[in-house]
């Protein structure tokens, strides 16, 4: 249960949980804690899937996904599972820290990166990856981090944040790259913070070459799928449990990088998000001012590479013979991007449209949008012999809830301060036990466009550049865009596609005043916090 304890400048929360009892006798049942699988897509929609409760209808030029779907016939799916933001950097801080948006320091990416690079995660309270390790995890986090480096203040390595393996990229400009000549790989015992490991062969990458012999460059999800499989290997016998935080940069957009080589930030090619192997059926419907083949890599990226990993990792944990106790989750950090426009050949045009594939399965926006599109995630389960197969959930649930839900799972001790939270965990759900569940009376969710580049605006007046919204268990969603400078009222029951603004009826508006309520109780106000994860004083602020 959430109880809310307000004040006049500050709001507590305090969560009281159920779960010991729960964790306790599946621990016991399975004689060990259970290994946990985080697999976390970068910018997916609903619809970017096959999975017939997602996305029900689809023609064989869509995107399909048939390991995404055997991993929802073998598990549980939630219906109604949200990212607290609609971009990356607050989403991920969420369910890192399990706060929501509106009590997070971080609500947007910072903007232009420049020397300064990412917003640091705060010091305030501890990450779920670090309660883990000291819990007896082996944690490990593989692809994407997105908080700075240990040079941040405070230190924000992924090694410095709980993990004892880090092997990716550390910075949301580095993970654009598919192709890049150096990444990260480092441990607590190699002492490394640093991009270590060479890629030769990335080098001098090309479009031409890299797309007529993939062999000869390497691809940097299929090095994250391989480190992932070597990791899951090792682990094994080991006789602590391990978690392994598999953050792949896929699918997020993009086309190749029409830079020269060796001219940006000192790599020696800039690379976007592309596939090496792809395919464009001739009747493949591309909408107008839409660039064709560069749809027909975000679909090769999702159907070739991310979900053939994904049933690469359900076919090693049985081979491994651990599928019994290996918790495995996918979903994605927010809803896809549509709207990077591209200039080539003498004209401009999308290269992702969001009615392409149907990518958010007919809900209105997307990235950077706090409608459904942009919010809505796929959200599926797997622990065999412990979640019933095909099963289905229509909670409300939230990415935020992953805090609590692994801390239960291993019977993880939490300090008082990181008690404070807005995480319900959902283990009476994953176990069949809905009648103990939690609910979430409502979800939370703020989005500032570009956070620091507009800082000084947002502290004069928010509404210019940050998005909020209330969405309520009951499907009444009250939310306040930046961009169209309104307040807007939905029934998502009957309007799952927010096309029928109900603040325009007066008969609404004790509905309207309770769901400002709601937002008023959770929200904080944003301070500035820099480039770095500690609060600035205004008398610095330049």
């Amino acid at each position: 249960m959430v109880i809310l304890i307000t004040s006049k400048k500050r709001v507590c929360f305090s969560i009281v949980f159920i779960f010991y009892l729960v964790t306790e006798t599946c621990a016991q049942a399975s004689g060990r804690r259970p290994n946990i699988i985080f697999i976390l897509a970068d910018d997916m929609g609903i619809g970017d899937t096959s999975v017939p409760r997602y996305k029900p209808k689809f023609t064989i030029t869509q995107i399909q996904t048939p390991n995404l779907e055997r991993l929802a016939s073998n598990g549980l799916l939630f219906t109604k599972a949200y990212a607290s933001s609609s971009v990356c950097g607050p989403s991920r801080s969420s369910i890192l820290l399990g706060r929501h948006t509106g009590r997070s320091l971080i609500r947007g990416n910072t903007g232009k990166m420049g020397k300064y690079g990412d917003f640091a995660l705060p010091n305030d309270r501890s990450t779920f990856v670090e309660i883990l390790r000291k819990a007896g995890y082996y944690t490990a986090l593989i692809g994407k981090w997105g908080f700075g480096g240990h040079s941040a203040i405070p230190p924000s390595h992924p090694l410095d944040k709980g993990f004892d393996k880090f092997f990716g990229q550390l910075t949301h400009e580095d993970s654009h790259i598919f192709f890049p000549d150096r990444i990260y790989d480092n441990t607590r015992e190699n002492k490394r913070y640093d991009a270590n490991l060479h890629l030769p062969k990335n080098e001098r990458a090309s479009e031409e070459r890299c797309t007529s012999q993939p062999e000869s460059c390497e691809f940097i999800h299929d090095l994250y799928t391989e480190e992932a499989v070597s990791l899951i290997k090792q682990r094994t016998n080991k006789e602590n449990p391990f978690f392994l935080f598999l953050s792949y940069t896929a699918p997020h957009v993009g086309s190749w990088d029409p830079e020269p080589e060796g001219q940006r930030l000192g790599f020696a090619a800039r690379v976007r998000k592309v596939a090496p192997r792809y395919v464009c059926p001739r009747n493949m419907y591309i909408p107008p001012k839409t660039w064709k083949i560069d749809e027909c890599r975000h679909r090769s990226v999702i159907t070739n590479y991310l979900d053939r990993d994904i049933g690469v990792i359900l076919d090693l944990v049985e081979e491994q013979g651990i599928a019994g106790n290996t918790l495995i989750i996918f979903t994605a950090d927010n809803g896809p991007n549509g709207k990077i426009r591209l200039f080539r050949g003498g004209r401009t045009a999308l290269v992702h449209n969001l009615k392409t594939f149907k990518s958010t399965a007919g809900q209105r926006g997307g990235k950077r949008d706090l409608f459904e599109g942009g919010t809505r995630t796929p959200f599926i389960v797997q622990w065999k012999g412990k979640i019933s197969p095909s099963s289905r959930s229509s909670e409300l649930v939230s990415l935020t809830d992953l805090y609590s839900t692994f801390l239960s799972l291993a019977g993880a001790a939490s300090t008082s301060k990181d008690l404070d939270n807005d995480s319900i965990s959902l283990v009476p759900t994953l176990l069949g036990m809905s009648n103990k569940q939690e609910h979430h009376q409502y979800l939370h969710f703020e989005y500032c466009d570009q956070q620091s580049d507009n800082w000084a605006v947002i502290k004069n007046d928010p509404n210019e550049r940050c998005s909020w919204a209330v969405r309520r268990n009951d499907g009444y969603k009250l939310m306040y865009d930046h961009n169209l400078k309104k307040t807007l009222l939905f029934n998502l029951n009957n309007d799952p596609s927010e096309r029928r603004n109900l603040a325009l009826f007066a008969s609404n508006r004790r509905l309207i005043d309770n769901l400002q309520s709601l937002y008023k109780i959770s929200h904080v106000p944003l301070q500035d916090v820099g480039y770095h994860g500690q609060t600035i004083e205004d008398e610095n602020v330049k």
